[in-house]
């Protein structure tokens, strides 16, 4: 997980968007370590069968990350971006 994550003045669900997007893409997958989980295209709407907030916040939370630079949103897939690029304002 990126550890500035939680230093970057985010909303709650902007933060808990990054964290789905991380879990589904895979980023702690280790295959040294026996893991067998294969990494997946993180989308939109796999993003949104698994969001329990309103839908408002979960187009909010996109926003925020995209404008931050912390994701891209090309083709409706999700993938976060190095920290190095982040906007921390």
């Amino acid at each position: 997980m990126a550890k500035s994550v939680f230093d970057l003045g985010l909303s709650v669900e902007a933060v808990s968007l990054f964290l789905m997007i991380e879990s589904l893409e895979g980023g702690k997958i280790d295959p040294t370590q026996n893991c067998k989980a294969p990494r997946q295209v993180v989308t939109i709407e796999n993003c949104r069968e698994k969001w329990n907030a309103e839908e408002g916040d979960f187009q909010s939370a996109v926003k925020t990350l995209v404008e931050r630079n912390i994701i891209s949103n090309e083709h409706s897939e999700f993938k976060i971006l190095s920290p190095d690029v982040w906007i921390t304002k």
